[in-house]
């Protein structure tokens, strides 16, 4: 599979419609309560097509287990689902 394919198979979504996302996401784990990703960054397509990033929030709570997994694991998941309009 390339990378245009990737690409094409990702819905597109506003930045800010992509940042309330993956708060909702990462709301639903009670490990993060509290933790919100407050800025998503646009990057080049990386090799499997994602444009976007999310800046790791600052809490402490994001750095500790099992919250800090709990947040790779949404911030991945919806890295392969979208992509940021621009």
């Amino acid at each position: 599979m390339q990378a245009n394919d990737t690409l094409i198979r990702r819905q597109v979504l506003t930045l800010e419609s992509l940042r309330v996302l993956v708060n909702i996401e990462l709301n639903v784990h009670t490990e993060c309560h509290g933790v919100q990703v407050r800025r998503i960054i646009i990057i080049e397509p990386d090799i499997s097509g994602c444009n976007w990033q999310a800046e790791w929030p600052a809490l402490r709570a994001a750095t500790m287990e099992p919250c800090r997994s709990q947040l790779l694991a949404v911030i991945a998941q919806l890295r392969e689902r979208y992509n940021v309009e621009h």
